[in-house]
């Protein structure tokens, strides 16, 4: 089957004596249909822990942010909102029914533009643990780490509509996982981990590769039930981040200030 993707606005008040809300992904707007905030929470069902699963009733599904990707093992979700305009972002590692590829939607034009995915040429590994920041004119830039054989860590800026072509940060040689992302001028400071410990590089942005991959469908066969879970959680494989069990399960990036 055809994946399918249902996406706006979810124009609500969230009353905590109402029916328990596990999971939601969503944009809040006033009685004008302004953008006010994003809304993103998750909680642990059957020792799992949940992320796009709304379960209000009356609620309709179309007001909500990939309210299929539970079911589809998307792992959890990045949101941000662009300096100045507070134009909101998510991105995250979707499930395709193959591997894993980095998803993303915007809220835009009173509507969730996508979800779509970053990079529109496949590969045939999983991108994992994406992290999100904005460079000094409010673009949106992603890292994340790619297992390979050699797991890479890779960054992509968006330019005039498109996603940048994948640049590969770290040492083929070397396996580099989980990243941090963070601007500094016109650099992307990324930090991850690796068997020697932390690294550190810095990316000019302004020379970063102006070749635009563009923007691929999020379209694929549906897992069956009882598929596996998100690699993103541990699944089968030996590796642990480098915060342990403090990582966050959801990160919410605010918007960067000049003092930051």
């Amino acid at each position: 089957w055809p994946r399918r993707f249902v996406a706006a606005v979810a124009v609500a008040f969230v009353s905590w004596a109402s029916a328990p809300l596990e999971a939601e992904v969503s944009v809040v707007t006033d009685s004008h249909g302004r953008y006010v905030r994003t809304f993103v929470v998750s909680d642990s069902k059957g020792g799992r822990r949940v992320y796009w699963s709304p379960i209000r009733r009356g609620v309709d599904q179309r007001f909500v942010l990939n309210p299929s990707g539970d079911r589809l093992g998307d792992g959890a979700p990045v949101a941000g909102e662009q300096p100045g305009s507070r134009q909101p972002w998510v991105i995250w590692s979707a499930a395709d029914g193959h591997d894993r590829e980095i998803a993303f939607a915007t809220w835009s034009n009173g509507r969730w533009q996508g979800p779509a995915l970053l990079e529109r040429s496949d590969n045939a590994y999983d991108d994992l643990n994406p992290r999100l920041a904005f460079d000094s004119q409010g673009r949106p830039v992603v890292a994340w780490w790619r297992n390979e054989a050699t797991p890479r860590i890779y960054l992509s800026i968006y330019r005039e509509g498109a996603w940048s072509a994948a640049l590969p940060l770290s040492d083929a040689s070397i396996p580099s996982r989980f990243p941090s992302l963070r601007i500094q001028g016109n650099l992307a400071v990324v930090t991850f981990s690796t068997s020697q410990g932390l690294t550190v590089l810095y990316q000019d942005l302004s020379s970063a590769p102006v070749q635009m991959d563009g923007n691929g469908p999020l379209d694929g066969p549906v897992p069956p039930p009882g598929a596996s879970g998100d690699p993103e959680d541990g699944g089968s494989n030996d590796w642990t981040t480098v915060c342990g069990s403090d990582c966050p399960e959801i990160i919410v990036q605010k918007p960067q200030t000049d003092g930051q």
